[in-house]
């Protein structure tokens, strides 16, 4: 499960810098406390330009907080995350309203979105007031053109920290190292083969929820386009733009070892997951906190069965 920041409900709280400070306090303690709350709880990228009830933009209204507040809370919307866009559920007709306001790219628009697909998530609305529009247990969010939608979207919204992070933490636990972290994908990836040489080598290194969450998000790719891959290997139209978008370009969340690389073919040899042979793979996703590489069968030599992923660790 993912929590998503309802920052139109920050910006309407943030009336003055003292109205806002306790909320923000309350925020900034529960992260630092609680690593199920700094690792799950989103913010969109954009954050610093979603304007207050005054008009001003929360980047720049930020700077009237008290320094240490004001420290804590740009390093976490500005630097740290985890953001959206790390990781941004794909959907077609991508437009979402709150009332008149426009929340496609916003907290309330990705959790719309992952529910449309099944995915649990959640909002957290820092607010106090009772007669708050973000106030009820349900937010109504518009899914298409307002005069014109598609559906509507009831999303689960959280306004008390605790009973938010009681509910993520039944959902399910937090990884506390790669281990952890490499049996949950296993659960949920159920069509790809990691193999343990993936913990062997991640096993030096420590734990990273950084890359965690990039790891997560690669092999959830993975997984989509081998869902759309027939026993012959063939992609269907999603596949084929999944491996447009994923695996082509210049900033390519995917790719192919460089010929002169390829020369070096023990570099890129790694035991099978499966029992077999070494095999050798070129193809990689790219970890870029810190600078690690997930090494997988690409193109999927046997394509009626699992996608193989054979290595993940510090670049090769």
């Amino acid at each position: 499960m993912r929590v998503f920041l309802n920052e139109l409900a920050l910006a309407d709280a943030w009336t003055t810098p003292s109205s806002i400070q306790q909320p923000l306090k309350d925020i900034l303690q529960a992260r630092r406390q609680q690593s199920v709350l700094r690792n799950k709880l989103y913010c969109a990228g954009g954050i610093g330009g979603v304007p207050t009830s005054s008009g001003v933009p929360l980047s720049r209204a930020a700077q009237k907080l008290p320094r240490d507040i004001r420290v804590q809370f740009l390093d976490w919307v500005a630097k740290h995350g985890p953001f959206i866009e790390e990781d941004r559920q794909d959907i077609d007709e991508d437009l979402f309203y709150f009332g008149d306001h426009d929340v496609t790219y916003l907290g309330l628009g990705e959790t719309a979105r992952r529910l449309l697909v099944k995915s649990l998530a959640a909002t957290l609305s820092p607010v106090r007031d009772e007669h708050s529009r973000f106030a009820p247990r349900r937010l109504d969010v518009t899914h298409g053109l307002r005069e014109e939608p598609i559906e509507h979207v009831c999303v689960p919204n959280y306004t008390e920290l605790e009973t938010l992070a009681k509910r993520l933490g039944a959902v399910e636990p937090d990884p506390k190292n790669w281990q952890d972290l490499l049996e949950i994908c296993r659960k949920r990836f159920s069509l790809l083969l990691i193999g343990h040489h993936c913990e062997e080598v991640l096993a030096t290194y420590p734990f990273s929820p950084a890359a965690g969450r990039r790891i997560i998000f690669l092999l959830r790719i993975l997984h989509e386009i081998k869902a759309e891959m027939n026993s012959s290997g063939r992609l269907s139209t999603a596949g084929l733009e999944l491996r447009s978008k994923f695996f082509s370009g210049e900033r390519a969340s995917f790719s192919d070892e460089s010929e002169s690389r390829k020369q070096k073919r023990r570099k890129f040899t790694f035991p099978d997951p499966d029992g077999g042979n070494d095999i050798v793979c070129f193809w990689h996703g790219k970890i870029s906190t810190p600078a690690f590489r997930m090494y997988f069968d690409w193109p999927v030599k046997r394509p009626a069965g699992p996608l193989r992923v054979v290595y993940i660790g510090p670049h090769i």
